[in-house]
């Protein structure tokens, strides 16, 4: 490791300094974070599970920092929202410390797009994380060599074990500003030349946004702007177009590229050791059959009917017990001591607070949760997903989206506004309103499908087949229609590096569990006992049955439903699981038959997303597009749930 002074002995008697977190995606930033600032980020087997900036206060060293972790980026030259918000962070928010973390396992890709964050000219520590995983490869890593080429700490990790921790603070300490290690054809070198002379003295851009600029990056030359720098930014331009005039062949993108890689490629070459040939493992082979087009699907199969058999058994059994041994006991006690009218039916009457609303929550919906979670969580921490997304590319393509998007709408499984959310990674604005609207449309959260599999393990199979074949159709016939209408103003490839198969790690997986049914508790049960207050206070007004008469039609002739249907599509308006629950809650007391109980869970599946998700899709895609997608999937939900209705009566 290189031997350089101390840049943070300010840091001591002023404002906390900013760490960044930065380096491509799923190289382990998350879970560094996490150890740094002793907090909770979610992490998981694949990319882009962060989508935002999340930044924490951290004692590292014996000094405090102020730590962000960061999406994944693989250029500063961004592709898609996501990677715009972590340049963002560092052009406009000036990180004082950057942590680039990389895989040595492919220390090259992480190479190539440190050499663009050395040029921003802020002291950087190089993080090479899984090194346990490197190791079993048979990659070994000469770091005090790459640290001298550098000019940079470089650290070993090994992140999910916590090794290797102690040393970057003193890492910290000891790191500088380099200001770039690649050495750029002359013509490039001449026209950062002119681009910097542009400026004033002391107000030069680094070399990574003077770059920036020549590649012509339009949101940095408004960054610029904003800052009031328009006289440099005119000259700028000027020593630009003087570029393309001397150079009108050039490809300023490729020269840029091709200096990167070679420089990595040769720097790679010096300081990796590796076997000249590892077997593949089992992990290697269930990752291969995972994607393969014949092989893959029968997992999926398997995955589904365990899941199927969790939700739908495990899950129903335990809510069965707590429901005899706590909900029924607790609901007798409180019906006999309280007994104003009034009072008792707000608490435990249909839409009590604690019938409706807390028990519901708990008893009903966590049971659930758990399960599922765990489920999931055990494929995300596997590595399954992204090569979900390689044996879903093709289908996908007709829907005009492709494999990258199966990452976001999986995600809807589990919470469509976080699906909404991670939209951002979506490189074109076509794939962001086709992926946003299906998971808006026919992608049930968490609880719903939790919900809707724990009431269709007691229906008969046709059931399933009706109402998951009318969701598929319909996601995508809707697919293609928007493919087709919706143009793009460029086609999206598909490149995903595959994360490898590995050992899951059930202390990861639990932790994970616990904070996502503790966030859904924190969120969502308030809503639930809002719900129930409002139910209440809508009965006992006479807005409810207003409701109901308006909705008649619709509701019991359309699509042949009872009038207390109407009280689950209202529940749905707030959230989606509200009104699964109280559906579920019909179910059980057998309000409703075969063919009410397909058409009802048909139309809640495609029916409106829950406020969360719709105000999010308006940060997204404004409230033109929110507004235009919402009133079509009404439209859609009522036209299917109508047409099965009456297809279903046929057999």
């Amino acid at each position: 490791m290189v031997n350089v002074p101390d840049k943070t002995k300010e840091a001591k008697a002023g404002a906390k300094k900013k760490i960044a977190i930065i380096g491509p995606a799923n190289v382990g930033k998350s879970i560094i974070f996490n150890r740094l600032s002793k907090s909770y980020s979610e992490v998981a087997n694949y990319p882009q599970t962060t989508v935002g900036s999340i930044h924490k206060e951290s004692n590292i060293g014996g000094i405090e920092y102020e730590v962000w972790d960061t999406p994944g980026i693989s250029s500063l030259d961004i592709n898609s929202e996501d990677e715009r918000i972590t340049r963002d962070a560092l052009l406009k928010d000036s990180p004082d410390f950057i942590l680039f973390t990389g895989d040595p396992s492919r220390l090259k890709r992480s190479l190539i797009l440190l050499s663009q964050i050395l040029e921003l000219n802020i002291p950087t520590v190089l993080v090479l994380n899984k090194m346990d995983e490197a190791s079993l490869r048979g990659i070994t890593i000469d770091t005090e060599e790459l640290s001298e080429r550098l000019g940079i700490p470089v650290v070993e990790t090994a992140a999910e074990r916590e090794a290797g921790f102690a040393k970057i603070g003193d890492a910290i300490k000891a790191s500088r500003p380099v200001n770039g290690v690649v050495r750029y054809p002359i013509i490039v070198e001449n026209a950062l030349d002119e681009i910097g002379s542009s400026f004033k003295e002391g107000e030069r851009p680094s070399k990574a946004v003077a770059l920036l600029l020549l590649s012509g990056v339009a949101a940095v030359e408004e960054w610029i702007k904003s800052r009031g720098e328009d006289a440099a930014l005119i000259k700028t331009r000027e020593a630009i177009r003087k570029y393309h005039r001397r150079y009108p062949s050039s490809d300023i993108g490729r020269i840029l590229f091709n200096a990167r890689k070679g420089w990595a490629d040769k720097t790679a070459e010096r300081v990796i050791s590796s076997a000249l040939f590892t077997a593949p493992g089992l992990a290697q082979k269930a990752a291969w059959a995972s994607r393969h087009p014949v092989l893959g699907w029968p997992i999926v199969l398997a995955i589904m009917w365990i899941t199927f058999y969790g939700v739908g058994t495990i899950a129903t059994q335990i809510a069965t017990y707590l429901d005899m041994w706590i909900f029924i006991p607790l609901t007798n006690f409180v019906d006999s001591i309280v007994t104003n009218k009034l009072a008792n039916e707000f608490l435990v009457g249909n839409f009590g607070v604690l019938t409706m609303g807390v028990m519901n929550a708990l008893v009903t919906v966590v049971p659930i949760l758990i399960i599922f979670f765990l489920i999931i969580n055990f494929l995300e921490d596997v590595g399954y997903l992204p090569n979900l997304s390689v044996l879903l590319n093709r289908m996908f393509s007709y829907l005009g989206l492709t494999g990258k998007s199966v990452l976001t709408m999986s995600l809807g499984f589990g919470c469509n506004t976080m699906a909404t959310l991670t939209s951002r990674s979506l490189e074109t604005k076509k794939e962001r309103i086709i992926a946003i609207s299906l998971i808006a449309l026919g992608v049930p959260c968490a609880v719903q499908l939790g919900v809707m599999i724990a009431i269709l393990s007691t229906a008969p199979f046709s059931a399933i087949l009706f109402v998951v074949g009318a969701v598929l159709i319909t996601q995508i016939t809707v697919g293609m229609l928007m493919n087709w209408l919706l143009k793009s103003e460029k086609n999206s490839g598909f490149i995903m590096e595959l994360p490898p198969f590995r050992w899951p790690n059930p202390e990861n997986i639990a932790r994970k569990t616990y904070y996502r049914v503790k966030s859904f508790l924190v969120e969502a049960l308030p809503l639930f006992v809002l719900g129930a207050v409002l139910m209440f206070i809508m009965e006992k007004t006479g807005i409810l049955a207003i409701i109901i008469t308006v909705a008649h039609p619709v509701i019991t002739g359309f699509l042949s439903l009872p009038d207390k249907a109407t009280e689950v599509f209202i529940l749905v308006l707030s959230r989606r699981e509200l009104g699964a629950v109280y559906f579920k809650d019909m179910v059980d007391a057998m309000e409703v038959d075969y063919y009410q109980i397909v058409v009802g869970l048909t139309v809640m599946t495609l029916f409106i997303p829950c406020v969360s998700n719709t105000m999010v899709m308006i940060k997204e895609l404004g409230l033109r597009w929110a507004a235009v997608i919402n009133m079509f999937i009404m439209i859609i939900a009522i036209l299917v749930g109508g047409l099965l209705n009456s297809v279903i009566r046929l057999f």
